[in-house]
């Protein structure tokens, strides 16, 4: 008789008889883990990263070398394979998210995640050389990898920013998206362009390499997390309006 009552007078309730979230609570609360997840993701890898940069000290110059170079380190392989993992994961997260969130014609930047997240694998799995040695297929696997990275995932960033403009619960967060992603994207040209030569002749064109590395990468793990909270806030934002009664 409770139970009939309860549904009378339109309470939710659970089989336990108590009261149940509504869609939209059940909504908010997966997109605050969902989003959760990927700022996880980055904040391995800033860890990892960390400890590598705090051991390679009088070792690796982090205006010159790269991040990759920490791979002479002792168990730098291991660190910069959980670094790279984290954010494969945490792009791979971005692209499972989009559809959900209501983006506009989400295919090609999830697309485009899911290469940048297979290439944050390769990287993880292919080493570059050690410092100072021949470099050889291993190593270009792992240019190749870096490079379908910061090809694809500037470009899934301004796909996403592009069609945020347009979507429904994404607005908010447009114009932020737009900047970073336009910030990505010339970072990463120049990044790539400074390795033309070092392909070419093994000499870099840009002595600095190592340092607009490290510009570039916490600008990608910034772009990430910016993906993430917009994203959430979309499906929060769907998922509140659903549950408003119709004219409200």
């Amino acid at each position: 008789m409770s139970v009939s009552a309860s549904l009378w007078h339109g309470t939710p309730m659970t089989s336990s008889g108590g009261p149940g979230r509504t869609p939209g609570e059940a909504g908010a609360g997966g997109a605050a883990r969902w989003g959760g997840g990927v700022v996880a993701c980055v904040a391995v890898t800033v860890v990892a990263l960390v400890v590598l940069h705090i051991d390679g000290i009088g070792v690796v110059d982090p205006v010159v070398q790269t991040i990759s170079d920490y791979v002479a380190l002792p168990g730098g392989y291991a660190l910069l394979g959980v670094a790279a993992i984290a954010l494969a994961a945490a792009s791979g997260l971005l692209a499972t998210g989009l559809r959900a969130a209501g983006l506009i014609e989400p295919g090609a930047p999830a697309a485009l995640l899911a290469a940048a997240s297979g290439g944050f694998v390769g990287a993880a799995v292919f080493p570059t050389n050690d410092p100072g040695t021949e470099v050889g297929v291993v190593a270009n696997l792992h240019r190749v990898a870096g490079a379908v990275v910061l090809v694809a995932l500037p470009m899934a960033a301004w796909m996403i920013a592009r069609r945020a403009a347009r979507s429904t619960g994404w607005r908010p967060s447009a114009v932020a998206l737009t900047w970073a992603a336009g910030a990505l994207a010339v970072l990463s040209a120049l990044f790539l362009l400074s390795h033309v030569t070092i392909v070419i002749t093994d000499s870099p064109i840009l002595t600095a390499s190592g340092a607009l590395q490290r510009v570039l990468y916490a600008v990608v793990m910034v772009v990430l997390v910016m993906m993430a909270r917009a994203t959430r806030t979309a499906i929060s934002a769907a998922r509140t309006g659903a549950d408003l009664p119709p004219g409200a």
